[in-house]
């Protein structure tokens, strides 16, 4: 009687088990899966978008509030208390873009959970064991360049919050132009030699998981990138001013 308990007790105890290790399996095929994706293009996209969102905000107050206090034509962007504003706004917008967009985990966070809803465990597993192949590394970066980032890009520019001749930006703007050169994006690239490559091209789960990164993945990021955009507004609307103008108008007697 005790042994035949101890069968029955272990027999329900695999059985309550196995959910709990297919979802362990799961997670971790997912978890290799995001880790694989790299968020350089994005970060680089979200950097001049924050940075000049702030820096648009700091200089329109800075407009505003000389025609307030009617400075008159003198208080100007070329003037050292207008720049010297200017730079506080780009020090502190810098400071929350590390923050917000360069540490951390969260775009692949973010598709994680894009690749869990969209994929099972096995489906899962395939594509992170085919982005670790050579064809694999190749698509994936085909896939991150011109299906994400190039729609994440023309979201931004076309709605005019990415101006690439905005002063304050260039840097940052030639920072981007270097990764996504880097890339080749006009480049021909022949996958016939990497069935993997074909199959995550024309087939489930490359197919549904391409997909899934054109709409949702591409939303993480989007989503990111706007709310850290509001935080460096915020911080130029709050900013205080006065010891700006004041130095101007104690320097120059305006």
């Amino acid at each position: 009687m005790k042994l035949a308990t101890g069968i029955f007790l272990a027999a329900v105890s695999t059985l309550l088990a196995g959910p709990v290790v297919a979802e362990e399996l799961k997670d971790q095929a997912v978890a290799r899966l995001a880790a694989s994706h790299d968020p350089v293009i994005p970060v680089a996209i979200g950097r001049i978008v924050v940075k000049q969102a702030g820096l648009k905000a700091i200089r329109q107050r800075l407009a505003d509030q000389g025609r307030r206090n009617a400075l008159g034509k003198a208080w100007n962007a070329s003037v050292p208390e207008w720049q010297a504003a200017e730079q506080a706004i780009a020090t502190a917008v810098g400071d929350i873009v590390a923050t917000r967009l360069e540490q951390g985990t969260w775009m692949q966070d973010g598709w994680a959970q894009v690749a869990a809803a969209a994929l099972n465990a096995e489906e899962a597993d395939e594509i992170a064991t085919h982005f670790a192949t050579e064809g694999g590394r190749e698509q994936r970066v085909v896939v991150e360049l011109l299906i994400v980032g190039e729609t994440v890009l023309a979201n931004y520019t076309f709605t005019d919050r990415l101006d690439y001749q905005v002063k304050g930006t260039e840097a940052d703007v030639a920072r981007l132009q270097d990764i996504w050169w880097s890339r080749e994006p006009f480049r021909v690239r022949d996958f016939s030699a990497y069935p993997g490559a074909i199959r995550f091209a024309g087939e489930n789960p490359g197919v549904k998981y391409t997909k899934a990164l054109a709409i949702q993945g591409i939303e993480v990021i989007t989503r990111r990138i706007d709310s850290t955009a509001a935080e460096a507004v915020a911080l130029a609307k709050s900013m205080d001013l006065e010891p700006f103008i004041e130095a101007w108008r104690r320097r120059t007697g305006g």
